[in-house]
Order: structure tokens, then sequence, then C-alpha cells
């Protein structure tokens, strides 16, 4: 996420331009940092790097010194020339004096990636602001999000390279969910080489066998253990309007939930496809929750789409992720 540097005299214009980054985009107030003068704000570039600077274009040098635009102008030379200084990506001159601010335009327009013009009974100012602080979030997320998956192509490649085996389970959430899917429809296969029962005894082809829900949720408890450590079941994941729901399982905040149905008959298919949606809006309410992955495992006298199931509430281009994966029992 990005780092702001608020630099202005006026407490209560601060405190403004504070809340209205927080009020609407998604930045922590620890990545937001204030200065009150010149002075104050060299010392923190010293010694911290920002993405953005809102810098109020009459300053004074020292917290109780004469505010004034010059002041501001040799701040940004000082900026430009001094390698000690790290210099934002980006600074927005805002002021509401904008008779020295025109006195100084020429200076300002030529450092400045933006002028806003700060009136205090109006609301535009906050509009440009916000306007700037979105498209820097989005320039953010995409530059993240692409030297990340440069990086991810590099990990796999070394992982065939070298013949190691891929244990990553995604490197995003539309990933990951459906990697889940697969892990727990492939534990639905019996090896080939699977005892009978004549040596094991307790877990062999003819004592693992799924007949309910309960069943069901059990098994991908134990597949998706060693995957996923920090699964919880039956945690409250979302809480809206007075309702509480409990998801099957869910990891990391309710950040991945996973639900596990059973069908074995025609009026249980109805009911479960009846939920799907319901479901699906009701953890969207919840802004922790990143992909939602229902498990639907049917038995083979039922008559079901799956493809058509799947395509129908299946979410993937944008969050939450939601994964529909329709799977038929073969533990039985």
């Amino acid at each position: 996420m990005i780092r702001i540097l608020i630099v202005d005299d006026l407490q209560t214009k601060r405190e403004k331009i504070f809340n209205t980054i927080l009020d609407n985009h998604d930045i922590l107030e620890k990545d937001i940092v204030q200065a009150k003068c010149v002075k104050e704000a060299k010392k923190i570039l010293y010694q911290e790097y920002f993405d953005l600077m809102i810098l109020d274009l009459v300053l004074p040098i020292e917290e109780t010194g004469e505010s004034n635009a010059k002041n501001a102008t040799g701040f940004l030379n000082d900026i430009e020339m001094n390698p000690s200084i790290h210099p934002p990506i980006h600074i927005v001159g805002i002021s509401g004096y904008k008779d020295q601010v025109e006195e100084h335009h020429q200076d300002f327009s030529k450092k400045l990636w933006n002028l806003i013009d700060y009136e205090e009974n109006s609301s535009n100012w906050e509009d440009q602001l916000k306007s700037i602080i979105f498209h820097l979030v989005k320039i953010r997320q995409q530059f993240i999000s692409a030297s990340f998956s440069n990086q991810s192509d590099i990990v796999i490649d070394y992982l065939e390279n070298n013949s190691l085996p891929n244990t990553l389970i995604g490197f995003s959430w539309k990933e990951i969910a459906n990697n889940i899917a697969t892990i727990v429809e492939k534990s639905l296969d019996v090896p080939s080489k699977f005892s009978n029962g004549t040596k094991a005894k307790n877990i062999n082809v003819g004592s693992i066998k799924i007949s309910s829900e309960y069943d069901f949720q059990n098994l991908t408890h134990l597949v998706l253990r060693p995957w996923l450590p920090s699964l919880e079941a039956e945690n409250i994941a979302v809480v809206f309007d007075g309702n509480t729901k409990n998801a099957d399982f869910s990891i990391k905040g309710n950040s991945l939930i996973v639900e596990a149905k059973y069908i074995d008959s025609t009026g249980k298919k109805n009911d479960t496809l009846k939920t799907l949606e319901g479901l699906k809006s009701f953890y969207s309410n919840n802004a922790n929750v990143k992909a939602l992955l229902f498990l639907i495992l049917v038995e083979d006298g039922v008559e079901i789409d799956k493809h058509k199931i799947e395509a129908e509430f299946s979410q993937q281009s944008k969050e939450p992720i939601v994964c529909i994966r329709v799977m038929n029992n073969k533990l039985k």
C-alpha cells in the first residue's frame, strides 16, 4: 500500500486531509505521517520513503515561524538537490492562499504533480485528492501484481528445473481456491495399490466411506489440514444485520471460506442449489472474505448438471472469488 506524508501547519486542515484519506481509501493510519513545518518534514524525509507528499504551499520553516510561499519553494528545491533527502514519488500542492501560490506559480508548476485549491467550505478539493490517491493506489496494485507474477514464474521454473515437487497451492485467491478443490477431489480417488483390509484393518478401501455431509466435512478437514494448518471448523465467518453465519471451514481471519455440501437426493439437490446464491451474497458482506469455495459431493443416483452449476455460480473475475466444484462420491 502507498505511504503518504502530509505537510501543513494548520491542525484542522491536516485533520481534514487525514480523514479524507482514511474515509475513502484502503490506507492504514500507520501509513500516513504528518509534519507541521519544513524543518520537521525534512527530518522525516531524511529517514523515510513516501509515495505521495501532500504539501501546503504556504509554510513556516520552523513550527513557530512565519508562513510564506518562499519556504515551500525552497523546500521543493532542497528535495530536488539534496541527495540525503528521500524524494517522494509524487508531490501534490494544496493551499488556500491563492495570491501567494499564483506569485510563485512557475516554481510550483515545475515541481508539483498536481495543485489543489483548498477552500474550507467546499468539497471540491476532497474530490480532487480522492481521485489522485485512487490513481496512485491502482498503479501500486498493478505494479505489485505484475512484479509478483514475474517472481512466481521464477519460483515455479526453479522447482521444475531442479525436479523438486511443486507444493504451492497458488499465488492468487483464484488459484488457491481452485487448487484446494482439486486436492479434495483427488482424495476421493482410491489409489490402485491400496490395502483391501487383509493387513490394514482400520484404514482400507472398505472402511473409508462417505454417506453423509458430516462424513464429507471430516474428510475435507483431514485432507486440507496439512496444506492449511490454520484451517478452522465452524468458525463465525460473518455477522451481518444481527445475523451470524458459521462457515464449515475458514482460514486467515476468514479470508478463505470453505463450505462442504453433500447431495444424496433430488430434494437435497434443490435445497443446496437454493442456498448457494444466498451464501454467496451473505459472505460478500464481509470485506475480509477474499475467496469462497463450495465443495459439492453428489451420489451417482442424483441427476445434476455439474458444468452448468459450476459455470452459473462461480465468480472468477472479482473479489470475493467464488469457486464451485461438483464431484461424484467414489467412497461408498
